[in-house]
């Protein structure tokens, strides 16, 4: 997991907001906007995923609510807070797809949380360790994903921290390098 800094709200949706006073993100009024707001997502998060940290399109991703919309018996009242809305990857058995309206505040670990990339550890088999809560809830240690985090984790072995900043971190990028969370862990582990 790695964390995004929230820009400052697009003005399509603090206008919609204002004009729409009560309107939610399931509403017909909204429907035009999802589009939009999942680009500006994918802008903001360089292209990754808000959990996994894969490569993410505009048809391979989500709005997703780290506050479910529908957590329990009642409508959120966050689906329309813009802090609240990362842009997730489509894959069925993790992340946001997996997570679906389950949440427990106390003890998730949000991609918007300051410490979020300290929480979590990867190891050479491509496993991740931490936050077990997290992890768990969104399956991060789906088959695939630890295959692909291996497969970075190898590729980074016997290159010295200025290869691995000159290839890997640059932060100015447009957009990030799919596991971005592996490289700088494995960066600072040197």
């Amino acid at each position: 997991m790695l964390l995004i800094k929230k820009e400052k709200e697009p003005e399509f949706l603090s206008k919609f907001k204002k004009e729409h006073p009560g309107k939610g993100y399931g509403s017909e009024e909204f429907s035009q906007f999802r589009i939009p707001l999942n680009d500006f997502l994918r802008k903001e998060q360089k292209g990754l995923c808000a959990y996994c940290c894969t490569r993410i399109k505009e048809k391979e991703s989500h709005n997703e609510h780290i506050e479910p919309q529908h957590p329990g018996m009642y409508a959120s009242r966050r689906s329309l807070d813009y802090y609240n809305i990362v842009a997730s990857c489509n894959h069925a058995k993790t992340c946001g797809s997996r997570k679906g309206n389950a949440y427990d505040k106390d003890r998730f670990v949000s991609p918007l949380d300051e410490n979020c990339e300290e929480v979590f550890t990867y190891y050479a088999d491509g496993k991740m360790g931490g936050n077990s809560y997290t992890i768990e809830l969104l399956n991060l240690n789906d088959y695939e994903l630890k295959s692909a985090r291996k497969a970075v984790y190898r590729a980074l072995q016997g290159l010295d921290k200025q290869t691995i900043s000159c290839i890997y971190l640059d932060e100015g990028a447009e957009e990030y390098q799919p596991f971005l969370n592996v490289i700088k862990w494995y960066f600072h582990t040197l």
